[in-house]
């Protein structure tokens, strides 16, 4: 029982000195990896280039989905006229058939 008393005691020692440690040296914090930094920026821009530059750098990083929202969002948002939609026109011949 002494024995594990003693243990114990050793590991919340290791704990306090760790937690010490860590609050002692506070330029001890991570700095954010470049990918942050890079969709951080894009954010601050806010414009449709900044979010293509993101997505060129990092097409599949953790912010991509994100990134890609919006710049279609911002994208859309800058247009003046609104595209005719795509498909025939006039619905006749080229018409889709109701298969069901």
């Amino acid at each position: 029982m002494d024995r594990l008393r003693r243990f114990y005691g050793s590991l919340r020692a290791l704990l306090a000195l760790g937690v010490a440690h860590c609050v002692a040296t506070p330029g001890s914090a991570q700095t954010p990896d470049p990918e942050t930094l890079a969709f951080e920026r894009a954010l601050r821009e806010g414009t449709p280039e900044a979010f293509q530059s993101y997505l060129d750098s990092y097409p599949l990083g953790r912010f991509a989905t994100e990134a890609f929202r919006e710049l279609v969002a911002r994208s859309l948002g800058s247009r003046t006229t609104p595209e005719p939609a795509a498909g025939p026109a006039g619905g006749g011949a080229g018409r889709a058939r109701d298969l069901y």
